[in-house]
């Protein structure tokens, strides 16, 4: 018997499946023969044994709805029928024999989606539904209760308000269950049941309201989380609540008799008491919740319930800011964004108590976060001048610590002075002596009020002439309303005005009005196209700023460089959510900033040239450095083909590192060290996982280059990073043969690594090299005799090579084999920035082959590592980083005619 149960475990060859689909599918198989496969098919445990299950309960329904389908109660086939029965239409008779079934899980399965997935008469259906919610087995209570649920989904209705009545009444009496999937899916039918009723009467729709509202209240307490967080979903859906309700969920003290308001919402203030009993201090119960999950619900209800109740919403408010300070990113967001919709529906009311945490939030390290509150400054109304006040203050602050929040910052700076002209005047008093993003900020502000309006009020006409001076940096303020010309238009126009004078701007002694500062960047928008150029910020007499300051152009130079430094500002941001696992997003922003490096400029020189192609190649290590990260994530499970996707990618990273190291010259020391503690990152990561192989060559290359870092910060007298200090001991406690190397302390290091911004110190010179091989394409091969070498002529020009360094001439078959020829600097002509030579290479190796195809290159040594040679004769000494594309070279065999 133990020998037949094993062999019934096996899984059935292909060759026995197809046997069984075609007894199953003719029409003359004997009954017990169809039983007999269909009970194998249930055992099997292969895929495609429930495959050919589900395709012959869809081909032949008779079989679907047969008793011998269903003997086993395994899940493979209930599977199948789910997979099958779904494309029936069953009458009444059939959808009850498989509800009142033997089987379980069938029955379970076809509760839950009844009420979604089949046409059955709604009396049967929701008679069947009710019936089950008093099952013995608590997965089938909960599968009728979703089944419920999904009829209401799918917008059905029931003219048997009693039924209803009966539907609701039931789950309220299941919510203390003691299975919390049945309380689970009760919640559920209590909101969307609850307001089916309240619907079916209108006079009786605020009791009912104020019932769904005080039975879903009473789950805030509920000992499961997800119960929690359904309850708080389920207010959500409120229609209409009591206002003195809704003041009970924000106080634990139950406040007795509300307003003693003889309606049917409240019949008498003894039922008020029992409700207030369930729904005291339910909302802020949620906000407490030790859950994160649970918070953002009850956030997320606040957005509704808010808008019933406006007194409501002021209380509710005072919570809301307590939530600012929530430890959870997604709390704290979803409270801002309550906060935003409040503000659109006009009910919120700032005050003073409110503006620590509220202004706070301006500050908050999640850029989601502080895009959010920008948001809510944008349309909410602030009454008072103090308000106004603090937060300008609060926008200059964070305008401070995260300049590259610069064009959100402005554009909220425009919807503050638009939304409040009486306020502006009164705020820009004494704000002069600030730098030159805070004096666009206040620029923005001071002009936004009478930008639409022909009555530019006390706004000095010397405001709008400073404004044309920042014109490439605060147009973006003003992109909603109108676009660079029109701004430019409607400055000069209004700087025109005779109303006031320069005289009105009176600055202290020794101070300059407003100062213009040399080389003011640009702010771009990461969705939009970079279209403008930066106007000359020099100060010039006020009657000549309007018209002299827009037709001065800037230098080409001066946009490339104003736009690599807004890219690479961009960058450190981007490290804590790689961190956190926000890949996906990171690499459209790192593609974003790509299209914007590769952007074409009308004439571009050397410098320009060399600096954009460092920053294209910063980005690519970025994106690399984010993939990999990704693929280290706790929650990432790596499989085998995993390893080797990581192998991939941290090779990948390391070549493309080294082309950082190899292929720029002209670094200062700050800049050198911010290349250099990037390859440290890189072989400590490959040394972290114990997958990745030559462990021992990864640390000798790891300390050799962390000797060279230290001799640079002895120079500099520069302050390591805490990653270089971590790595420092690590190193101190490891031998150079890594016999006492542990992984787990350089993933320990890892922690410790955070992106620091490049900043350009002086002009970087990109090296590079230019092959071709004259005269020889795939229609003019080059001629060949098998056995004797080959001449290749090469005509090499290279761009910014020192003369200390080792080229060779890569030439390489398809079958993997390599020959190098060493590239005398002292045979070309020319000097340091441009070289060029023309000379012939031989290559030994020419096969026995009518043709070959020879693929040719120009690579660097890589000088900076000093470990063991890679290869011990006839070529380079270390790594080669290649200069050029490679090139194919067509080499044709001589024929003996």
């Amino acid at each position: 018997m133990a020998e037949q149960n094993d062999t019934s475990e096996q899984p059935l060859s292909l060759r026995t499946l197809c046997t069984m689909r075609s007894l199953l599918l003719h029409p003359s198989t004997p009954q017990h023969t169809v039983s007999s496969i269909l009970e194998t098919l249930a055992r099997s445990p292969s895929h495609h044994a429930l495959k050919l299950l589900s395709d012959a309960a869809a081909l032949r329904p008779d079989l679907a709805l047969s008793p011998p389908l269903l003997p086993s109660p395994q899940r493979l086939a209930v599977e199948a029928l789910a997979i099958s029965l779904t494309r029936l239409n069953l009458d009444d008779t059939r959808f009850a024999s498989l509800c009142f079934g033997a089987s379980v899980p069938v029955r379970a399965w076809m509760l839950r989606n009844a009420g979604a997935e089949f046409e059955v008469r709604h009396g049967l259906l929701l008679g069947v539904l009710l019936g089950f919610t008093k099952d013995p087995f608590p997965h089938v209570r909960a599968s009728a209760l979703e089944g419920l649920v999904g009829f209401c989904e799918r917008g059905g209705e029931s003219k048997d308000v009693g039924l209803v009545d009966a539907c609701y009444r039931r789950a309220v009496r299941l919510l203390r269950d003691v299975d919390p999937s049945v309380r689970f899916s009760a919640v559920r039918v209590v909101a969307s049941w609850g307001l089916m009723l309240a619907a079916s009467n209108s006079d009786m729709k605020a009791y009912w309201s104020n019932d769904i509202f005080a039975k879903l209240c009473s789950m805030a307490r509920d000992m499961n989380m997800k119960v929690r967080v359904e309850a708080f979903s389920g207010l959500r859906k409120m229609e209409m609540v009591s206002e003195d309700l809704l003041l009970q969920s924000l106080s634990k003290r139950v406040s007795g008799h509300g307003k003693q308001k003889e309606t049917l919402g409240q019949r008498t203030s003894e039922q008020f008491v029992m409700l207030a009993t369930n729904v005291a201090g339910a909302l802020v119960h949620g906000l407490e919740d030790e859950f994160f999950e649970v918070r953002k619900s009850v956030c997320e209800s606040l957005r509704t319930l808010t808008s019933l109740s406006s007194e409501f919403a002021r209380k509710a408010l005072d919570s809301l800011m307590d939530v600012l300070n929530d430890e959870s990113e997604v709390v704290r967001l979803q409270s801002l964004e309550t906060l935003h919709h409040m503000a659109i529906n006009g009910r919120l009311k700032l005050l003073e108590k409110h503006l620590h945490m509220f202004l706070g939030a301006l500050v908050d390290n999640s850029w989601d976060v502080r895009y959010t509150d920008r948001k809510i400054l944008k349309v909410v109304k602030l009454n008072y001048l103090a308000l106004f006040k603090s937060s300008v203050d609060s926008l200059l602050g964070s305008l401070d610590s995260y300049p590259q929040d610069e064009a959100d910052v402005f554009s909220t700076f425009s919807h503050l002075g638009r939304n409040h002209k009486k306020f502006v005047e009164t705020a820009l008093e004494g704000n002069v002596e600030f730098n030159s993003a805070r004096i666009a900020a206040l620029l923005i502000l001071s002009i936004s009020a009478a930008l639409l309006n022909a009555d530019v009020g006390r706004i000095p006409p010397v405001m709008f002439s400073y404004a044309v001076t920042f014109l490439g940096r605060i147009y973006n303020a003003f992109s909603d309303i109108m676009d660079r010309d029109a701004l430019l238009a409607c400055l000069c126009e209004k700087s025109r005005s005779t109303e006031y004078s320069a005289t009105n701007i009176n600055p202290g002694e020794g101070e300059q009005q407003f100062p213009l500062f040399e080389g003011d960047a640009p702010n771009f928008a990461s969705n939009e196209v970079i279209g403008s150029k930066i106007d000359s910020h020099i100060t010039r007499e006020q009657k000549e700023v309007a018209n002299d300051q827009v037709e001065q152009q800037q230098s080409v130079y001066n946009e490339v460089t104003n736009l690599i430094n807004y890219i690479l500002a961009k960058l450190p941001d981007m490290w804590p959510r790689i961190q956190s696992g926000h890949t996906n997003e990171v690499l459209r922003s790192l593609r974003c900033l790509k299209e914007l490096t590769t952007m074409k400029f009308d004439s571009l020189g050397s410098g320009d040239a060399d600096a954009l192609a460092f920053t294209l190649l910063y980005l690519r290590i970025i994106e690399l450095l984010a993939e990999v990260w990704n693929n280290l994530l706790p929650a990432k499970g790596l499989c085998y083909q995993g390893i080797g996707k990581l192998e991939f990618k941290l090779g990948k990273l390391d070549r493309r590192v080294k082309e950082l190291m190899s292929r720029f010259i002209g670094f200062s020391a700050e800049e050198e060290l911010n290349v250099l503690e990037l390859m440290l990152l890189t072989y400590t990561l490959r040394i972290s996982k114990e997958e990745i192989s030559c462990i021992n060559h990864t640390l000798k290359r790891l300390s050799s280059l962390y000797l060279r870092v230290e001799s640079i910060l002895k120079e500099s007298s520069a302050l390591p990073s805490n990653f270089l200090v971590e790595l420092g001991k690590v190193l101190s406690s490891t031998s150079i043969n890594g016999a006492s190397c542990s992984p787990l302390q350089f993933e320990a290091c890892l922690k410790f690594f955070s992106l620091k911004q490049f900043v350009f110190h002086g002009p970087i010179k990109h090296v590079k090299a230019e092959l071709s091989v004259p005269n020889i394409d795939f229609e003019h091969p080059l001629p060949f005799v098998s056995g004797l070498p080959v001449g290749i002529q090469c005509e090499i020009t290279l761009h910014n090579i020192l003369s200390e360094s080792r080229l060779w001439l890569r030439m390489t078959l398809d079958d993997g084999f390599i020959q190098y020829f060493f590239l005398d600097l002292d045979c070309s002509e020319g000097s340091e920035e441009v070289r060029k030579c023309t000379f012939v290479a031989p290559f030994y190796r020419t096969a026995e082959a009518d043709c070959l195809i020879l693929k040719v290159c120009i690579g660097s040594e890589c000088l900076f590592e000093n470990v063991s040679p890679v290869q011990k004769f006839g070529g380079p000494k270390r790594e080669l980083v290649l200069l050029c594309n490679e090139k194919q070279v067509y080499l044709s065999k001589v024929s003996k005619a």
